[in-house]
């Protein structure tokens, strides 16, 4: 086969004892290019360097890379070469006479990596006796040969340290592709794209800037390009190129990359299509699809895991045995998935009691089953949207909140338990025209405060409805009586704070697991155990005790099913959720709260403004003028203390004593308690007045009720 000579060994010195200069390596072009620039010049060298590239080194075996009679000669590599291209280039310089050659790891090294000088001789003897020279060169696998062109095309290029915008361009003097090259941004993936439903999103995937996890990050389609794209990548640590050309060529890119994979978006976690997504993003399971969850916890950084399920068992489980509180926390962090497998509505625990009864300890066993209790409380200090945001992120979950009352208003409070158990958002318009897909979660709530949240909302001057009492169920707390081998309630909370700092975060997902491969055994378990709350109610309990019982029932559902997490035993399980709804009934009542809370609403409008309101009949408002007058009073017999009939205007009973409430349904419960007269024509619930100055006037006719024991 001829031999050719590689670039620029024919401008090397007639001098044979002149040094040749070689660059050997991907990148000896631009090494000899800046050779010949700077450093040569520099030196007062004006020979151009030899260089062998990438495609010098595929031809290596037909090149001479120096001149016969060369005496020395200085190898510097410059870029990435195998040892083979270097074994090979020593002994083409040995057969070309070279008597001394040095290898140099980089043109500004002084000292030479290797001195090849003593291995000569060698190669030159093998060489003269006729031993082979072949060595085997690094192979690769040629596709069809490329349209020339191709090379010459723009791309973009993805390297370790980022995304580069390559330009290349023929050298008119040695025919080199030289590729100019622009930083578009730090590393960045595009490992699919997908959709919620509603849009289209990109799915990048990148390091962290801490460098110890990838993100994987859903960016709206609508969004590459714009502004809010760019913001999102650059808050979540990619760093892009503030130019505005670059920026555009690195916008067309990701619009044409994604195509690969699928994905499916989702704003909520809990149960998407067989797995479970957890508020930090993790996916539990492993759905056909892959799924992203693509909202934000403010507590995400709380669910992590130490110890296993194994170890939260025999030591937080086991400490917590026994008693009814602490039990009936971990019921609902139990209840959390499971009442998205049932499509039960979500509802919430709060524990309150005057003095330091354990509240935060139960609270922080039942957060330690899905990861580091401290971390993952929320606060009820918070706006609409950032409790429906939060809600959203802990769907299928569990939310635990902070204290009532520790930086929380009676406002605040109102506002975060009536958006968390609505289960929905506010409809909102797009931008775009319509409206945003509706927010929607259900989530197992739990909060600890030294009042119920009743007293504590009046305190703030706002009243409660009964429908809210029978989602945010208010339990007294009840200090724990069974040590558990500790000597007393001290040691006993000292030893399971230490027992869930060294185990969390493992059971919970144990959990998810059991619930995922057995969803059929679950969910038969809730409809069994509301059977048995259903025969254990009296039916003549009011309506909102049985809704509440149902509630109760996933509770014991979630504890007895999961006695491979505790370690309790059914019968102790059950005892503890009865306990629990009993010391509920004796705070709620039996009856029908929101017909307690109109009876109580009319008797205060009564007692607070009877006598100074109400006009005694007959009346004189020349002798006696009355401000806001609200009817008239008289009693039903001669006697002093008979009882008091008010005969009350219309306006003021609909707008003031049944404020809040339909003023009808008002007068049915009244009616019903034996507070309202009914007229005889069984129409309504207004009735003629006595005559007042000769006439009659539509009236309410309330009747005060005798105190009990008054005669």
């Amino acid at each position: 086969m001829r031999s050719k000579n590689a670039p620029n060994v024919k401008y090397l010195p007639k001098d044979k004892f002149t040094e040749a200069i070689i660059f050997a390596g991907a990148d000896a072009f631009a090494h000899a290019q800046h050779w010949i620039e700077s450093e040569g010049r520099k030196a007062g060298d004006d020979i151009p360097p030899v260089y062998l590239g990438k495609k010098q080194l595929v031809e290596l075996e037909t090149l001479n890379i120096v001149d016969g009679g060369r005496q020395c000669a200085r190898v510097i590599r410059a870029g990435e070469i195998g040892e083979a291209y270097l074994t090979l280039i020593a002994r083409k310089l040995a057969i070309a006479g070279v008597k001394e050659a040095r290898l140099f790891n980089g043109m500004y090294e002084p000292k030479p990596a290797e001195d090849w000088s003593p291995r000569l001789p060698g190669y030159r003897e093998e060489a003269e006796r006729g031993e082979s020279i072949v060595i085997n060169l690094p192979v690769t696998k040629r596709e069809p040969k490329a349209d020339p062109a191709d090379e010459l095309k723009p791309r973009v290029e993805s390297r370790n340290d980022g995304l580069y915008w390559i330009t290349p361009k023929v050298d008119k003097d040695s025919g080199e592709i030289i590729n100019n090259e622009t930083w578009l941004c730090s590393p960045l993936e595009v490992v699919g794209s997908g959709s919620d439903g509603a849009e289209r999103y990109l799915v990048l995937r990148w390091r962290s800037p801490r460098g110890h996890e990838d993100i994987t990050r859903a960016i709206p389609c609508a969004d590459i390009g714009e502004r809010d794209g760019w913001r999102s990548l650059k808050a979540g640590g990619v760093n892009v190129t503030t130019k505005s050309t670059f920026r555009a060529i690195l916008a067309d890119w990701l619009q044409q990359s994604g195509a690969d994979q699928e994905w499916i978006i989702t704003h909520t976690t809990g149960w998407h299509h067989g797995a479970y997504i957890m508020p930090d993003g993790e996916v539990i399971g492993d759905p056909a699809t892959p799924i992203l969850f693509n909202g934000r916890s403010a507590a995400s950084s709380g669910y992590a895991i130490a110890g296993t399920a194994t170890t939260w068992r025999d030591s937080v489980a086991r400490l917590a045995g026994g008693n009814p509180s602490m039990m009936l926390g971990v019921a609902a962090a139990l209840s959390a998935p499971l009442i998205g497998l049932v499509g039960a509505d979500g509802f919430g625990v709060h524990l309150f009691e005057q003095s330091s009864a354990g509240k935060t300890t139960t609270a922080n066993i039942a957060s330690s089953l899905w990861g580091e209790p401290d971390a993952l409380r929320l606060t009820w200090y918070g706006t609409a949207l950032g409790i429906a945001n939060e809600a959203e992120a802990h769907n299928d979950s569990l939310l635990p909140l902070d204290e009532v009352g520790q930086g929380s208003s009676a406002k605040d409070v109102a506002t975060s338990a009536y958006t968390l158990f609505n289960g929905a958002g506010k409809l909102q318009g797009a931008k775009e025209g319509g409206n945003r897909e509706l927010k929607r979660w259900r989530t197992v709530a739990i909060s600890t405060g030294e009042m119920d949240i009743e007293t504590f909302l009046a305190a703030g001057g706002l009243k409660v409805k009964a429908g809210q009492l029978v989602r945010l169920l208010n339990i007294p707390m009840e200090k724990s009586t069974v040590f558990n081998g500790l000597p007393n309630g001290k040691a006993h909370a000292d030893a399971l704070k230490e027992a869930w700092i060294d185990n969390h975060g493992a059971a919970g997902r144990e959990w998810v697991k059991w619930l995922a491969a057995n969803q059929q055994e679950a969910k038969q378990a809730v409809r069994d155990a509301q059977t048995r709350w259903r025969g254990l109610i009296p039916a003549d309990y009011g309506e909102q005790v049985h809704r509440v019982a149902e509630r109760f029932a996933i509770l014991e559902a979630a504890l007895v099913t999961g006695a491979s997490i505790t370690g309790w035993g059914e019968q102790a399980s059950r005892d503890a959720i009865q306990h629990s709804f009993n010391a509920w009934v004796k705070e709620f009542g039996t009856g029908n709260k929101e017909h307690q809370q109109i009876i109580e609403q009319c008797e205060a409008f009564l007692n607070a403004y009877g006598l100074s309101r109400f006009a005694p009949l007959p009346y004189d408002p020349s002798s006696m003028p009355i401000r806001d007058l609200a009817g008239y009073r008289k009693r039903k017999s001669s006697h002093d203390d008979a009882p008091l009939v008010f005969y009350t205007f219309p306006a003021t009973f609909e707008k003031e004593i049944a404020q809040g409430f339909n003023a009808r349904q008002f007068a049915r419960v009244l009616a019903a308690a034996g507070l309202l007269s009914e007229p005889s024509s069984g129409r309504g619930y207004q009735q003629k007045s006595p005559r007042i100055d000769g006439r009659q006037i539509n009236v309410y006719v309330l009747h005060q009720v005798a105190e009990e024991g008054e005669e």
